[in-house]
């Protein structure tokens, strides 16, 4: 087996930790050094994760020639409190074969159609939902999300939107149909909204997994230049 470090790994770089009881947290690298220094992870909901040292993980990220990979790696509480992974070796890294969607951070404009009046009341005929235009909080191939100053839609709402997904260089159009699955209002008193797609067709769906990796390259880009 090579002791020689993955070395390709970037401060800033977004990377997702599946616990072994199959539980998703989300984090930042802070510093790649002799350890991956991270900053605390959370969860969708924006709870953090509780630690202890030496739990197994599996680390998630994107690579740049090689796609989603992962690799199983334990976790360390630091004496300065900071909290570090495991350092892989190259042969520890393994491309990821199943389906798993990587999400990035990223401000997207993405109108959105609210859940009409004739939902609550089935007997209004003419009713029609309310468009308002939102800004992403974050986005995957399998789903968005978004935060607003109020609550104005319920886990189980179904909605239609337009995802404009904008690089350097493109700009695509995503017409898209979602259904709410989170509802959770930050320590700021905004809410932060999640959907997943539905009913998406794999070439739309493919699009928007080709922006999230393109974005994280031009983030790595950024913070490296």
């Amino acid at each position: 087996m090579s002791n020689e470090a993955y070395t390709e790994f970037w401060n800033g770089q977004l990377l997702e930790l599946v616990t072994s009881e199959g539980k998703t947290y989300y984090t930042q690298l802070i510093r790649n050094e002799s350890e991956l220094l991270i900053q605390r992870p959370v969860n969708k909901q924006n709870v953090p994760m509780l630690i202890e040292n030496g739990m197994m993980v599996t680390v998630c990220f994107h690579d740049d020639k090689k796609g989603l990979c992962n690799f199983s790696s334990q976790l360390y509480l630091q004496q300065n409190g900071k909290i570090a992974i495991t350092n892989p070796s190259l042969d520890a890294i393994k491309v990821v074969q199943r389906r798993q969607f990587f999400r990035v951070k990223v401000m997207l404009d993405m109108d959105l159609t609210l859940p009409s009046a004739e939902d609550a009341n089935p007997n209004e005929e003419e009713a029609e939902g309310e468009s308002i235009t939102v800004t992403t909080h974050d986005i995957s191939g399998g789903g968005a999300a978004f935060l607003t100053q109020s609550k104005i839609v319920e886990i189980g709402d179904k909605v239609e939107g337009t995802l404009y997904l904008k690089t350097k260089d493109t700009q695509q159009k995503i017409v898209f149909k979602g259904s709410v699955v989170n509802v959770i209002k930050q320590s700021n008193s905004m809410y932060k909204n999640a959907l997943q797609f539905i009913d998406m067709r794999e070439g739309t769906r493919s699009h928007i997994v080709k922006f999230c990796i393109a974005k994280q390259i031009e983030i790595r880009n950024k913070i490296k230049g």
